[in-house]
């Protein structure tokens, strides 16, 4: 696995993986961290976990990962890599996995589940792991992004729904629900703290658990 130690690219093996999680009582994989802060502020505040920020986005990474380097941080990761390119090493290993705010390619990945990229996401989740995903994108307000990846409207509840069900195979619903402002300002997210101080929009929260020998 690629990573980012400050302003140097490194790597670690499967053996480095399997011994660093062994220190830590969770592990928690975030897809798309964008800068880090997310796995950032949470390895600050919980020192038992292992951090795991993966983007493939590298002079994204370093903005975080220098803070952490500086803090002596021992419990944040920031990988490269990407939904279409998980780490192999991290299969079966992950208690749970955040997809916070997507864009882009990871946005159009989640919104057009397939069984493929479904499949990939549950292989790293432990059995009785869950995986989190907040959907903040709003055609009215993204208009050319929603254009560009042909998206549905996802404020509507029935495209929602035949979202969510893409997911059934090896996902189950847990939670749904609608965040508002201050939830998002709870979201230790770069971009959710933008997001919080513009128009109101419609953000769906989904929590998954993971189907067992659905794999």
């Amino acid at each position: 696995m690629k990573i980012v130690t400050g302003n140097k690219k490194g790597e670690l093996n499967k053996t480095d993986i399997e011994n660093l999680i062994k220190k830590f009582d969770k592990t928690v994989l975030d897809i798309g961290t964008g800068d880090g802060r997310f796995i950032y502020e949470k390895a600050v505040k919980n020192p038992k976990n292992l951090y795991i920020g993966i983007d493939p986005a590298e002079s994204q990474l370093k903005i975080y990962s220098k803070k952490a380097n500086r803090k002596k941080l021992q419990n944040a990761i920031f990988a490269i890599g990407s939904i279409e390119n998980l780490p192999s090493e991290l299969l079966s290993s992950v208690d749970e996995l955040y997809i916070n705010l997507p864009w882009g390619t990871l946005l159009e990945k989640m919104v057009k589940m397939n069984e493929l990229t479904a499949q990939k996401l549950s292989s790293i989740i432990k059995k009785d792991g869950q995986m989190e995903i907040i959907f903040g994108y709003v055609p009215e307000f993204e208009p050319s992004e929603t254009e560009r990846l042909k998206l549905p409207d996802i404020t509507e509840k029935e495209n929602l729904k035949k979202i969510l069900i893409s997911f059934g195979k090896y996902f189950e619903i847990v939670e749904l629900r609608e965040l508002n402002k201050k939830d998002l300002g709870n979201l230790e997210t770069t971009w959710a703290k933008k997001l919080k101080f513009g128009k109101d929009r419609k953000i769906h929260k989904i929590i998954f658990k993971k189907i067992i020998n659905k794999e």
